[in-house]
């Protein structure tokens, strides 16, 4: 009789464990607990690295072929740079719109994140994350953008270079066929170019 009690006494503590449990995880289907790699942070904390140290910033660009240079002084660094953090897909609000993949890529000796929109509306449609397979540190962000502006369709890609360099290539077009090449390369610390 008191196995019998026993038996009755766990099985309804077992019954009201697993119960609860599933009362759990119901309350928390609503909350939003996919991590996406923090890229604002990222490039927060490349912004400060330039900023502290004393490196020749310049800037190349090209217009439709017209190449010209010139010395940037920090602030006007961290204004061009910004559009980096202007592509934050990281809200809630933002990245239930995004899907993500990843993949062991041997070619590059990488990891690679990809943020995917599953809408064609979405400004940014495609960022690529290149982290280190060995210290699974970022060496490269690719950011893919098309959006409009007034009758003007711009496609922007944007690449980012860790601890060195950045570059924004935009190309423009208008319904009158009217078309813009443009690239930006940005340079601190990129002895390779």
């Amino acid at each position: 009789m008191k196995l019998f009690i026993l038996f009755c006494f766990s099985a309804g503590f077992l019954f009201i464990s697993c119960k609860n449990g599933q009362q759990k995880a119901q309350d928390n289907s609503g909350v939003d607990t996919t991590k996406f790699y923090p890229i604002n942070d990222f490039i927060k904390s490349q912004i400060e690295f330039v900023d502290l140290r004393s490196f020749y910033i310049y800037q190349k660009n090209d217009l439709n072929g017209v190449k010209d240079s010139i010395a940037l002084t920090k602030e006007s660094f961290k204004k061009i740079a910004a559009i980096f953090l202007e592509k934050d897909i990281s809200s809630a609000a933002i990245k239930q719109h995004y899907s993500e993949t990843v993949f062991h890529d041997l070619s590059t000796k990488s990891y690679t994140l990809n943020y995917r929109a599953k809408d064609i509306a979405e400004g940014v449609q495609n960022i690529d994350i290149l982290l280190d397979e060995n210290t699974n540190q970022v060496k490269r962000i690719f950011i893919r953008s098309e959006f409009q502006h007034n009758d003007t369709s711009i496609v922007e890609q944007c690449n980012w270079k860790a601890d060195k360099s950045f570059q924004i290539n935009r190309f423009s077009k208008t319904p009158a066929g009217f078309k813009l090449n443009e690239l930006t390369y940005v340079n601190w610390n990129d002895l390779n170019k």
